[in-house]
């Protein structure tokens, strides 16, 4: 159960660290294209400006943020594998 446990919250941070990318990524691409501010409260915010006939993009993270973002996905992941039985090997009967 310990390891299905560590795998599952292994896995979760996995899934909440590119979850954070991916966030990161599609909030300075809106903020481009919409010529706006968008933001992700607590986690993200990317501004456009023009100054002087050029573009600028802010992008200021919130770090607290993100990290809760990873810690709370690697909880939820790995309270489903110990409460579904993921990670573990079953046998399917096939007699090798």
């Amino acid at each position: 159960m310990l390891v299905r446990a560590i795998g599952g919250a292994f896995v979760g941070a996995l899934i909440g660290f590119f979850v954070s990318i991916i966030a990161a990524v599609s909030t300075v691409s809106m903020s481009f294209l919409t010529e706006s501010t968008v933001e992700i409260p607590y986690v993200i915010e990317s501004s456009f400006k023009e100054v002087g006939g050029l573009p600028e993009l802010h992008f200021t993270p919130n770090f607290p943020g993100i990290l809760s973002v990873i810690a709370i996905f690697g909880m939820a992941t790995m309270i489903y594998t110990v409460t579904t039985g993921r990670l573990q090997n079953h046998r399917t009967g096939i007699v090798q």
